[in-house]
C-alpha cells in the first residue's frame, strides 16, 4: 500500500512471536519449579527447551511457573502455545494467587503449530507464581513457555 502522509514513511519494524525481546527472561514449561497437571511431552514439533506441558484434559489441570522481577511493576507476559483442535480453550490467569485476567487459547490449526499470547500482569518484586487455571473440561493447550517482558513501575 503506497504512504500518502506528509511525514516520511519510516516503515514497519517486525519481531517473530516466538524471539523474546532482548529484556525478556524465558520459563520453560518443562523445568523445575514448574509444575505441569498433567505430562511433559516432545511429540509435537517445534517447541523450546527439552519439552511442553500437556496439561490434563480437565478444568482446573493447571499449569504454573514461578517467575522472579527485580522490582513490582506491570510485566507483559508472552504465553507460547499449541492448540491443535478445533476449539477455544480458555483458562484463567492467576498471578500470586490473585485473578489477573481470562486468556482464549485459540486453535493454532496443528499441535506443531506454535503461536504466542500476550498480556499484561502486575508482578510483586522477588518470585511470583503465574498460573493458568483453565476452565473448561477440555483443559489447556500445550504450553510451551513463558516470556516475562520489561518492567513498568
Amino acid at each position: 500500500m503506497p504512504y500518502t502522509g506528509r511525514a516520511p514513511d519510516l516503515g514497519a519494524f517486525e519481531q517473530s512471536g516466538d524471539t523474546p525481546p532482548p529484556s525478556a527472561q524465558r520459563y520453560e514449561a518443562e523445568t523445575a519449579p514448574a509444575v505441569c497437571q498433567g505430562t511433559i511431552d516432545t511429540n509435537h514439533a517445534g517447541y523450546s527447551g527439552s519439552g511442553f506441558c500437556n496439561g490434563d484434559n480437565a478444568a482446573g489441570a493447571y499449569a504454573e511457573l514461578t517467575v522472579n522481577a527485580s522490582v513490582a511493576g506491570t510485566a507483559t507476559l508472552g504465553i507460547r502455545f499449541a492448540n491443535g483442535t478445533g476449539s477455544v480453550r480458555p483458562a484463567n490467569l492467576l498471578v500470586n494467587g490473585s485473578t489477573a485476567g481470562t486468556v482464549s487459547f485459540e486453535s493454532t490449526g496443528a499441535w506443531t503449530t506454535w503461536t504466542t499470547k500476550t498480556m499484561t500482569v502486575p508482578l510483586s518484586a522477588g518470585g511470583n507464581t503465574i498460573r493458568l487455571d483453565p476452565t473448561t473440561a477440555a483443559g489447556l493447550p500445550n504450553i510451551d513457555y513463558l516470556d516475562v517482558g520489561a518492567m513498568a513501575g
